[in-house]
């Protein structure tokens, strides 16, 4: 059931140039006014870096969009925040990804996930349950498929999702209507 929020949406008019910015970027990438963007609007300065950073954990480095929405949605399933989970099938649909594939993410050893993939969702969903106790298998398995450089961007992705999955449930950003569907 969801939560009430925490803090008002506002409307698009009512936000700062540089959160209409952010909001226009927002529906540019889902199609929708993003809930979240608006909630983060309330703080101007920190909410705008925030927002920022989450989009460049998007889309910096070497990581495919499709492998960082992976990653994305294995933290928000292991967080179980709805309102992410919502947006990543949202956005892996957009990609034309195969529902199995999303599924998988959810799944032990799933054939529709590669090794690779595999190996990144589990450590993704490692790092978000305890990141100080990463079961060693999936650091062998984190090491042997992956660069440094690898490495590192899927840190960020992940641990940059478990803080959007926080914030967005701490504040009970509501989900956009449209993407109800996704997650009932």
């Amino acid at each position: 059931m969801p939560k009430t929020p925490l803090v008002p949406i506002p409307d698009y008019s009512d936000l700062s140039p540089t959160f209409q910015e952010l909001s226009r970027q927002g529906r540019e990438r889902l199609g929708v006014q993003v809930n979240s963007v608006h909630a983060f609007s309330h703080s101007e300065d920190l909410g705008a870096a925030a927002r920022r950073f989450f989009s460049e954990a998007m889309t910096l480095g070497i990581l495919s969009r499709e492998f960082r929405l992976l990653i994305r949605m294995a933290v928000s399933n292991a967080n179980q925040c709805r309102y992410c989970r919502a947006h990543q099938i949202h956005q892996l649909h957009g990609l034309g990804i195969a529902e199995q594939k999303i599924l998988a993410i959810s799944r032990d050893n799933d054939p529709a996930l590669d090794q690779r993939e595999r190996a990144a969702v589990r450590f993704a969903q490692a790092i978000t349950l305890d990141a100080g106790s990463i079961p060693s298998t999936v650091q062998a398995d984190f090491v042997r498929l992956f660069t440094p450089r690898e490495r590192v961007e899927i840190a960020i992705v992940a641990t940059t999702m478990g803080v959007l999955n926080k914030c967005n449930d701490a504040l009970g950003v509501p989900l956009e209507s449209a993407f109800e569907e996704l997650v009932s």
